[in-house]
This record gives structure tokens, C-alpha cells and sequence, in this order.
């Protein structure tokens, strides 16, 4: 995945964020806050090993992100006013926007996951691989290397750059208004969240 150079830097980006994710698990507000928190705290541990020979097994991160994206899915069906809090930034906080948002991230892990398979002879991803994926830095013939997958990497890769542009917009409203300083710093690790999601997709990947 990627060059050496930009793989260090995906490391050092969501070894930053692992930090404090880490640190909000430990001081989360309730339940919730800290399943949330710690779901991305997984990611960041996904992220971090994903470019090297040490990644992660495919299966277990689909396993934990597709619970987590029907967990936040789930959220926003049948508990839209409890759980609207885990959404992203205080003006979010009334809206369903943020927990589709997370749960649309959960989902983007599983399919990085299943795009670090090994390709098998005939081109397409080998499932019983799964559990044994090891990508390299730079390495090659996995599943996201076929053309529909690369157009798929990209098209996720915009998005989340797009979710960047609209967080820092919020971080913006947020940090010169009446927010705490907790909440201004959860957006800003969501901000840079989703641009390291989009800097994985669309220079690790591609």
C-alpha cells in the first residue's frame, strides 16, 4: 500500500488519533460515547498496521466494523434521539446526519479489509484468504487492485474528503462559538479522521 513514506505518515496520522480516542474511551460520557470511541480506537489500529507486512487479518476487522456500522445504523433507526449525541460536533447533535456518517465509515473499513485479500488466479478476491491477508508496503495482486475496485477506492476516497471540507466547517462554527473545548476537539479528531480515511483511499489504495 502505498510508498514507505506514505505509509509512514498514515502511522503517524492515526497513531495520533488512536491516542486520543484511547483517552476518550477512558473519559466517555456513558456507554455509548465509549462503544463509539472505542470502535475508533479499532479503526486507528487497523489503520496504523494496514500499510505494513503486520496488518491486521481481514476477517476479524469485517467482523468488528460491520457490527459497528449496523450498531450505529441501529442508533440512527430506533434510538435517532438518545443516540444523536454520537453524531459529529455540537450542531449535529439534533440530526441523523453524523451517525449514518460513522456507520458509512464502518462500512469503508470492512471494504478496505476485503480489498487487502489476496486476489486469486482468475482476478477476483479469494474470501477463504481472508484471514491470512498480510499486504506489504508497495506490495500487489490484492483484491483492490482490479479496475472496479480501484473506481470504488476513489469514489469513497471523495467522499470522505468531502466529509473533511464539511467537518472543518463545523469545527470552524464550533470553535468560535459557545462549545466546549471537548467538543471542539471530537470534531477536530473527526475532521482528520476522515481525511486520513481519504488519504488511505485515494493514495494508499490506488
Amino acid at each position: 500500500m502505498g510508498t514507505p513514506l506514505t505509509a509512514s505518515v498514515a502511522t503517524v496520522v492515526f497513531g495520533a488519533l488512536g491516542v486520543w480516542f484511547a483517552g476518550r474511551v477512558v473519559t466517555g460520557r456513558d456507554v455509548p460515547d465509549r462503544v463509539s470511541n472505542l470502535l475508533h480506537l479499532a479503526m486507528t489500529g487497523s489503520m496504523i498496521a494496514m500499510p505494513w507486512p503486520w496488518a491486521v487479518p481481514a476477517l476479524p476487522q469485517v467482523v468488528v466494523f460491520s457490527a459497528g456500522a449496523f450498531w450505529y445504523a441501529g442508533a440512527a433507526l430506533f434510538r435517532p434521539s438518545a443516540d444523536a449525541r454520537l453524531g459529529v460536533g455540537h450542531g449535529a447533535h439534533g440530526h441523523l446526519a453524523g451517525l449514518w456518517y460513522h456507520a458509512a465509515m464502518m462500512l469503508a473499513m470492512v471494504w478496505m479489509a476485503v480489498a487487502m485479500v489476496p486476489a486469486v488466479a482468475d482476478g477476483t478476491g479469494g474470501m477463504a484468504g481472508m484471514a491470512h491477508a498480510a499486504p506489504t508496503v508497495g506490495g500487489t495482486g490484492m483484491t483492490g487492485d482490479a479496475p472496479w475496485a480501484l473506481a470504488l477506492s476513489i469514489a469513497l476516497g471523495a467522499g470522505f474528503a468531502g466529509a473533511a471540507v464539511w467537518l472543518a466547517g463545523l469545527l470552524i462554527q464550533e470553535a468560535a462559538g459557545a462549545a466546549r473545548r471537548l467538543e471542539v476537539a471530537d470534531l477536530a479528531a473527526s475532521t482528520v479522521m476522515a481525511a486520513g480515511m481519504s488519504f488511505a483511499l485515494l493514495v494508499l489504495m490506488t
